[in-house]
């Protein structure tokens, strides 16, 4: 599993709730600092609750974005 430091460069990370259907950016540096460099994505797959239903969701989207988000356009439809 990728380590969250391994893909700060070129990705960014969604948490989707599969009840509620919302979707939200996850500030991967934010976590790295809180959580230690050999963070990985599913350490922070045990962790993700959803703000708005309050429900456990496990359900992430690593999205290549380029590097400094050159390309990114990602747009998550249902």
């Amino acid at each position: 599993m990728p380590l969250l430091s391994e893909l700060i460069r070129c990705f960014q990370l969604y948490a989707v709730c599969a009840d509620c259907e919302r979707m939200t950016s996850v500030c991967m540096k934010k976590l790295t600092d809180q959580l230690g460099p050999k963070t990985t994505v599913d350490d922070v797959r045990l962790r993700l609750k959803c703000q708005q239903c309050g429900k456990r969701t496990a359900d992430v989207r690593i999205v290549y974005v380029g590097p400094c988000s050159s390309a990114a356009g990602f747009h998550y439809r249902s």
